[in-house]
């Protein structure tokens, strides 16, 4: 025979169950511990994330999209075809999902960027923030450098200045101040040619009126030692076989290149 408990004998039932882990009366929760134990509660608090907490984070996730990346999957950064490769139909969609993957993850970067700037977010908080993008979108550190020098060129431009000279002040101003962040998107050479190859882009297309002081930011880069001398020569370097149209800055980068040069071969 089939017993029928009712809506109260479900109630006593329940409360028997859960009776060894409330207080009197039912009252409250008894919550276990973790087999993290005290090492864990940072995660559960609502105090602020310990520093070295946060360190821990940022190199674990970083770690996590390096082994994320190097299957080789991952479209370069200006969305180009690697040397010697073919595209078909299916290929030539899915490149145009990626650069409009890209796009977005721009977009998002520089919402990010924004927020920090004007809520005084901390560095390291903002890197957390750009790698968790960075992870979702499948993209690289130089994927995440040009993000961010557009981001803070495009700050810079939207600064008040009635002159070039104060746009390039602008731009100092905003590149000094955050550059401990871009820096860290900067491990290698590759990702100093990748910043440079975004200034050309930005100048080209979304803020020509940094076009006329390509040379005197890049050499603003340089003195703040966030574009080294050897990223500057082999993007030069890169560029003598192109076109003519893709020479523009530089040939106005002559001047600093050919300093940069001599300086090299002094040291030699």
């Amino acid at each position: 025979m089939t017993q029928n408990l009712g809506s109260k004998g479900v109630c006593v039932s329940l409360t028997n169950h859960y009776n060894h882990q409330v207080g009197n009366g039912g009252v409250g929760f008894i919550w276990s511990v973790s087999e993290g134990g005290h090492d864990e509660e940072w995660r559960q608090s609502i105090a602020p994330i310990p520093a070295d907490k946060l360190v821990e984070v940022a190199q674990a996730t970083n770690d996590d999209l390096d082994r994320f990346t190097q299957d080789g999957n991952v479209l370069p950064p200006s969305g180009e075809l690697e040397p010697g490769s073919t595209m078909n139909g299916s290929d030539s969609d899915e490149i145009d999902r990626i650069r409009e993957d890209s796009a977005y993850f721009e977009r998002e970067v520089e919402a990010t960027f924004l927020r920090a700037v004007n809520e005084n977010i901390k560095e390291d908080l903002v890197i957390l923030e750009v790698n968790s993008l960075r992870l979702s979108y499948n993209l690289t550190s130089e994927d995440c450098a040009g993000a961010l020098f557009y981001s803070m060129m495009k700050f810079a431009l939207d600064v008040p200045h009635s002159s070039a000279n104060e746009l390039v002040k602008n731009a100092g101003d905003v590149i000094s101040t955050w550059r401990k962040l871009l820096g860290y998107y900067l491990p290698s050479i590759d990702e100093e040619i990748e910043v440079i190859m975004k200034f050309e882009e930005i100048c080209l297309e979304s803020a020509k009126e940094y076009s006329s002081v390509f040379v005197q930011i890049l050499h603003l880069l340089y003195d703040k030692d966030i574009i080294k001398e050897e990223a500057i020569l082999s993007w030069a370097a890169e560029k003598e076989g192109a076109d003519e149209s893709d020479k523009i800055f530089v040939k106005q980068s002559e001047k600093l290149i050919q300093w940069l040069n001599e300086a090299s071969e002094e040291e030699d």
